[in-house]
């Protein structure tokens, strides 16, 4: 949602910078092999868990992430944006998230208490505690992280997220099947962060000196608070949903309602969120040629919405046998997984508007979205939440993913019309244009089965179903796409060449160009 030149000098040894195309592909290298193993290891411990161990932990996790947004945000969109940085700036950041990350491990570990209290679920203290020193770890990641995305250097970054999220998840899998229940959670996300620590520190070349310049921070604050703010802002708009179905229903609709979303998520994830870590360095390059930013933001648009909106398709065809596949301790997750999938498509279009407007220097805007919908997500999920208090579990994550999805709609049309339309003069129109066959694509996936029922096919064991509703719905989406989408036949002749000089670029039977 809403989430230059080459600088000089840079912290990093001098080298040749990969071009924004090689970073896009290794982006999506990095987050389809995270969330392909993390799909994998969801799903494992999905049928050795329940929902109330994955509710615990969610609502665990997301009073960790309060912190380790606080001290993200701000200082990394400043390193990346800013057009000239030097080594001091990078000293001092590193000095201040290493004191920043002590001090608010410190603050979470003492009011882990509190939100155990708050949330009317003892077991929170301890897993709050096991789990904060996340915080720390996040604190010595930021800034080598930030040198390595600035220098678009992916190929390092898919190394450390790909070699973490696999050992992980093995380390999570063999604790599951030992029984340690909620604590097989519990370290897979340690052990994830660890590696990963460990990892990019081998892979970056940058290394903090001794020296600490106040001078270096005051250039970075202007940025960093107004990004900050904006952060904070997307924490509250993206995890009140999390918080207050915790707050209000529990354990067990929260752990229903996080699988739910957290599949969609992670198909967001590996689609737009890719193109969404490339955004911001590669538009900052082109914050003072407004004509070229807003083409290169349509097709960052364009190519997230080609790969997103049709997996997000087969996923709503697949949910029903992706439910029964996991076992009746899921039972009611398909309505709010289908619906969230549709929140997910929404998200869609939401996601790059977040970097381009850092781009452009301009963070109090996103701020400004960012906050308005985090407060009014605060109002919406407290009505639900108190509307249905004593409904079901499963009825009670419908009525928050459908909360969601109303939230989306109208924050959405907003946040487009601030970004492309006011801070970067472009046709909204001709932003969503190429994205139609996308969502034409999506929505044929997400049809398949009425296409089933209609020819009374029935497929017997779930994993059996899932395969086939999932590969037809795929099917489908891959011929509407193909057929309705100029732009994507244009791509895949430059990728490959002479060798599809046979591929039509106009519509097989009018002879027209497809849209």
């Amino acid at each position: 949602m809403v989430t230059a030149p080459p600088a000089e000098p840079t912290a990093a040894p001098a080298a040749k910078k990969p071009g924004v195309g090689s970073a896009i592909g290794w982006s999506y290298v990095l987050t389809a092999g995270r969330v392909g193993a993390t799909v994998l290891v969801t799903f494992v411990l999905a049928k050795l868990l329940g929902p109330s161990e994955f509710g615990v932990v969610a609502m665990a996790t997301v009073f960790i992430t309060v912190a380790q947004t606080i001290l993200q945000q701000g200082l990394v969109s400043a390193i990346v944006q800013r057009d000239k940085l030097t080594p001091e700036h990078l000293d001092a950041a590193f000095g201040v998230m290493v004191i920043s990350g002590v001090v608010v491990c410190g603050a979470v570990a003492a009011l882990s208490p509190v939100w155990a209290l708050v949330n009317r679920e003892p077991q929170l203290t301890v897993v709050c505690l096991s789990l904060s020193p996340l915080v720390l770890m996040q604190a010595l990641t930021i800034v080598p992280e930030a040198v390595l995305r600035r220098d678009l250097q992916f190929r390092s970054v898919a190394l450390r997220t790909l070699s973490a999220s696999v050992v992980s998840g093995v380390v999570g899998v063999v604790l599951a099947l030992m029984g340690a229940g909620v604590w097989a959670l519990v370290a897979q996300s340690l052990v994830n962060a660890f590696v990963g620590l460990v990892v990019l520190w081998t892979v970056c070349p940058w290394r903090p000196s001794r020296r600490f310049q106040l001078g270096a921070i005051r250039d970075l604050w202007k940025f960093s608070v107004h990004s900050a703010n904006a952060g904070l802002g997307s924490m509250l708009s993206s995890k009140a949903d999390i918080i207050f179905t915790g707050l209000f229903f529990g354990p067990i609709a929260t752990g229903i309602y996080r699988l739910a979303a957290r599949l969609p998520d992670m198909l967001v994830d590996v689609t737009v969120r890719s193109l969404q870590q490339v955004a911001l360095p590669s538009l900052s390059r082109l914050q003072k040629d407004r004509d070229a930013f807003i083409r290169h933001l349509t097709t960052l648009q364009h190519l997230g919405a080609l790969t997103g909106l049709p997996l997000l398709g087969v996923l709503v065809a697949a949910a029903g046998p992706l439910v029964d596949f996991l076992g009746p301790q899921w039972a009611g997750t398909e309505v709010p997984l289908a619906l969230l999938c549709g929140y997910g498509a929404l998200n869609a279009y939401g996601v790059l508007l977040g970097p381009a407007l850092q781009a452009i220097g301009q963070p109090a805007k996103l701020a400004a979205i960012l906050w308005t919908r985090g407060i009014l997500g605060v109002v919406v999920f407290a009505g639900v939440g108190t509307l249905l208090h004593g409904s079901s579990a499963a009825r009670q994550a419908t009525a928050i993913a459908l909360a969601a999805i109303s939230m989306q709609i109208v924050m959405n049309a907003a946040s487009v019309w601030v970004t492309v339309k006011r801070a970067v003069g472009g046709s909204i129109p001709r932003f969503l244009a190429p994205t139609i066959p996308s969502v034409l694509a999506g929505l044929v996936a997400a049809g398949t089965p009425l296409l089933f029922d209609a020819l009374a096919i029935s497929v017997g064991p779930p994993l059996l179903a899932l395969v086939a509703y999932g590969a037809v719905a795929a099917a489908l989406s891959g011929v509407v796409l193909w057929l309705t989408d100029r732009r994507l036949r244009l791509l895949v002749r430059k990728k490959l060449g002479a060798r599809l000089d046979w591929i039509p670029l106009s519509h097989p039977h009018t002879g027209r160009h497809a849209a």
